[in-house]
């Protein structure tokens, strides 16, 4: 590719051949999946928007989260306990159906549960952080799986009030839990969980 040269300083901690490089490379890229590897480099530029969807159950008078683990693979949070998530690409805006939000919920559904919600998930609220990955903005929604799934082997059902003390648990999403946890509380007069 050919890059117009515009007198201006390159990239900070690059040359202009790296500057020149990167420019390259990021005009090669065409807005969808970014591997393991190069998202948390790319994730750190820029805040990042995600979906988050909150499944809540009440069991033996306790608010339980589904929780699942983070492949080993992963190079920022390696092993550790999540709730399903997935940020919005850039492909996601070029849905048939004109609704980004349904790309991450199909990668949710498909990659990370392995069965289906049961209704569209319910938007609760946003949530501002910064991660280990960098800045992000969560769309937080609570979802309910299909009637009659059966818990799969990596379903994990933790007690959101013992969120905090779960050292395996990735902590800054105990926000956006708690956020959900009020919500469904509310709108199915659980108060006394």
């Amino acid at each position: 590719m050919s890059i117009n040269r515009i007198e201006e300083e390159p990239t900070d901690g690059l040359t202009r051949e790296q500057d020149e490089q990167l420019v390259d490379l990021l005009s090669r890229w065409k807005g969808g999946r970014i591997s393991n590897l190069a998202f948390p480099l790319v994730a750190r530029l820029t805040p990042q928007a995600c979906v988050e969807t909150v499944i809540l159950r009440s069991k033996d008078n306790s608010l339980e989260t589904l929780l699942i683990e983070r492949p080993t693979s992963d190079t920022v949070w390696p092993g550790m306990l999540h709730n399903p998530g997935q940020a919005l690409r850039l492909s996601d805006f070029n849905r048939k159906d004109g609704d980004p939000v349904n790309g991450p919920f199909e990668r949710i559904q498909k990659g990370e549960l392995h069965a289906e919600f049961a209704t569209r998930p319910i938007f609760v609220g946003n949530d501002y952080r910064m991660t280990k990955r960098g800045a992000e903005v969560a769309f937080v929604h609570i979802a309910e799986l299909k009637p009659g799934t059966v818990d799969r082997a990596d379903y994990i059902w933790y007690p959101v009030k013992e969120l905090a003390n779960n050292v395996k648990f990735i902590q800054h999403q105990r926000n956006h839990i708690e956020l959900a946890a009020r919500e469904y509380k509310n709108r199915f007069n659980l108060d006394e969980l």
